[in-house]
């Protein structure tokens, strides 16, 4: 899901909507910075009580390798779109999930 939303809005089919937002946002300077870093933070809030702080940061370290591509200027609206779409409902499942299940929370030095 998360590959073939960055797939459809021409990113590199290998690489994550995760990784593509921690490019932009925090490798590479770009014109739409400010969109990307608005992009993560929805991405974080939803991964933050199972995978901790800087999601997409860790997710572009994983996918480094990866061709990260901005595409048009219509393509980064498609993928907030995707973003929006798979993490608000996403993010109702983690917390909840946390609050059902405190010991799945996130700890930092916790493998």
């Amino acid at each position: 899901m998360d590959q073939l939303g960055n797939a459809i809005a021409v990113g590199n089919l290998d690489a994550t909507m995760s990784a593509r937002c921690g490019y932009f946002s925090r490798v590479l300077e770009i014109r739409f910075r400010r969109y990307w870093r608005f992009l993560q933070r929805v991405i974080h809030f939803t991964f933050l009580p199972i995978d901790g702080p800087d999601h997409c940061y860790q997710s572009y370290f994983w996918d480094r390798a990866e061709k990260h591509e901005e595409g048009s200027d219509f393509m980064p609206a498609v993928l907030g779109f995707f973003v929006i779409l798979f993490c608000v409902p996403l993010s109702l499942f983690t917390w909840l999930n946390i609050f059902i299940f405190p010991d799945a929370r996130w700890r930092k030095g916790k493998s």
